[in-house]
C-alpha cells in the first residue's frame, strides 16, 4: 500500500503545471486498462464521424474558395486576398490539428513522436489567430471603403504586407503553446505511458497564457468587428441614394440594404457563437475555484471544440457563396444551370461585379428559341455606382 502511496506521489511530482483532465483520464485509464495503447472504441465512434464529416466539408469548401479566387484574375481584389487567407488558416486547422486532436484522445498513449506532439496545439492556436485577425482587417478595410469612399483604397501590394504581418503575430503569439506542449513520459502504477502535454512553468504562468490568449484571439477582435459592422449598418440604414428614378430602383436598394445587413449581423454572430464556448471552458479550466460546480472533462471540451471550428466550414458560404461575385464565377465554371421550372436553360453570357446577364433557352423537342435576355445591372444602370456600395460587401 506505502508503495502505491509513493507512486501516486512520484506521479503527481512528474505533472507539476500540466492539464487536470488529462492527468484525470489517465487515473481512470489505469484501472481499466490492461495495454496503455488501447484504443478507445467508445470515444471513436462519436469523434471520428463528427469531426470527419466537419473536416471534409472544410477542407472542399476552402480549397474551392481559394481555386476560385486563384483561376479568376479579376477577383483578385484586397478583400478577396484576406478571404483566400482565412481559407488557407482553415484548412491548416483542418488537416493538422483535428487529425492530431482525436489521435491525441483516441489512443491512450502517444506514439506520433515529439515534433507532431508540438505541431498539434501550436497549429490550432495558429490557424486561430490568422482567422481572428484576417476577420478583423476584413471589417476594417470594408468600414474605410464604405464610409470614407474618397480616402485611397488598400492596394493588393500593401493588402499582402498586413498579411505577412498577421502571420508574423500569430507565428510569436502562438510560439508558448508550440514550446511548452511536448511529450511526457508518466510513471503510472503499473506501467509507463507517454502522452502530449501542456507543461508550463507554473500554474499562475499558464493563467496568465490563458487570459492573454482570449483577449487578443476572441474579446478584442470581436469589439473590433461588432463597432465596425455597427457603424456601417447604421451608415447603410440612414444613407438616401441618388439617382433612384423608379419604384422598383427604390425596392431593389431597399432589398439590397437588407441583404448587407444580415450578413453583417450573421459574421459577428457566426465568430461570437462559435468561439464563445471554448474560450468560457478555458477561463472555467484555468480558473474555476470549485471542481464540484465545474469539472473539465475531454467530453466537454470536444464538444466546445467541435462548435469552434465548425466556424471554418460556415465562413466560406458565409464570405464566398453569398458574395454574387462568387456566383457568378462558380456560374460561370458550371456553365449551365437549369431553373426548377419545367426545363429552362440559363447560361451564362456576361459577368460583372454587381450579377450577370441571364439568356433563357426554352426546348421544344429537338428545338430551342430564346425566350427573354435580363441582365441584372441592366434595369439600374443609373444608378449601378450608388447600389454597387450596397450588395454584399465582404
Amino acid at each position: 500500500m506505502t508503495n502505491v502511496i509513493t507512486q501516486i506521489e512520484n506521479l503527481f511530482k512528474n505533472i507539476n503545471g500540466t492539464n487536470k483532465t488529462d492527468i484525470e483520464e489517465i487515473l481512470k485509464q489505469n484501472n481499466t486498462l490492461d495495454d496503455p495503447v488501447q484504443f478507445d472504441i467508445n470515444r471513436a465512434i462519436v469523434l471520428i464521424p463528427s469531426f470527419g464529416i466537419l473536416t471534409i466539408i472544410t477542407i472542399f469548401a476552402n480549397v474551392f474558395v481559394c481555386y476560385v479566387i486563384a483561376k479568376n484574375r479579376h477577383m483578385h481584389t484586397v478583400t478577396n486576398l484576406f478571404i483566400a487567407n482565412m481559407a488557407i488558416s482553415d484548412l491548416l486547422l483542418a488537416f493538422i490539428n483535428v487529425p492530431l486532436n482525436i489521435a491525441r484522445n483516441l489512443m491512450n498513449e502517444w506514439t506520433l513522436g515529439s515534433f507532431l506532439c508540438h505541431l498539434f496545439n501550436y497549429s490550432l492556436k495558429v490557424s486561430v489567430y490568422v482567422s481572428t485577425f484576417t476577420l478583423t482587417a476584413i471589417a476594417l478595410d470594408r468600414q474605410r471603403v464604405l464610409l470614407y469612399p474618397l480616402h485611397p483604397r488598400m492596394t493588393r501590394k500593401r493588402g499582402m504586407f498586413v498579411l505577412a504581418f498577421i502571420w508574423l503575430l500569430s507565428i510569436c503569439f502562438s510560439l508558448p503553446f508550440g514550446i511548452y506542449t511536448n511529450v511526457k513520459e508518466i510513471n503510472m502504477i503499473t506501467y509507463k505511458v507517454k502522452r502530449c502535454w501542456s507543461s508550463y512553468p507554473s500554474n499562475k504562468w499558464e493563467q496568465y497564457l490563458t487570459i492573454a490568449t482570449i483577449l487578443f484571439q476572441y474579446f478584442i477582435p470581436l469589439v473590433v468587428i461588432t463597432c465596425t459592422y455597427g457603424r456601417i449598418v447604421h451608415k447603410l440604414w440612414i444613407r438616401t441614394h441618388l439617382g433612384v428614378v423608379t419604384e422598383n430602383q427604390r425596392l431593389m436598394q431597399i432589398q439590397a440594404k437588407r441583404k448587407s445587413i444580415k450578413l453583417l449581423v450573421a459574421v459577428v454572430a457566426v465568430f461570437a457563437i462559435s468561439w464563445m464556448p471554448l474560450n468560457l471552458y478555458y477561463i472555467l479550466a484555468d480558473h474555476h475555484p470549485n471542481t464540484k460546480v465545474f469539472h473539465p472533462d475531454t467530453n466537454t471540451f470536444f464538444v466546445c471544440h467541435w462548435i469552434a471550428i465548425s466556424s471554418s466550414c460556415i465562413n466560406p458560404f458565409l464570405y464566398c457563396w453569398m458574395n454574387p461575385a462568387f456566383s457568378t464565377v462558380i456560374a460561370k465554371r458550371l456553365q449551365c444551370l437549369k431553373s426548377f421550372t419545367g426545363g429552362t436553360e440559363i447560361e451564362i453570357d456576361e459577368i460583372d461585379s454587381t450579377g450577370f446577364r441571364l439568356r433563357s433557352n426554352r426546348r421544344f423537342g429537338n428545338s430551342s428559341r430564346t425566350i427573354s435576355s435580363f441582365s441584372a445591372s441592366d434595369s439600374r444602370r443609373s444608378s449601378s455606382k450608388t447600389f454597387r456600395g450596397f450588395a454584399y460587401m465582404v
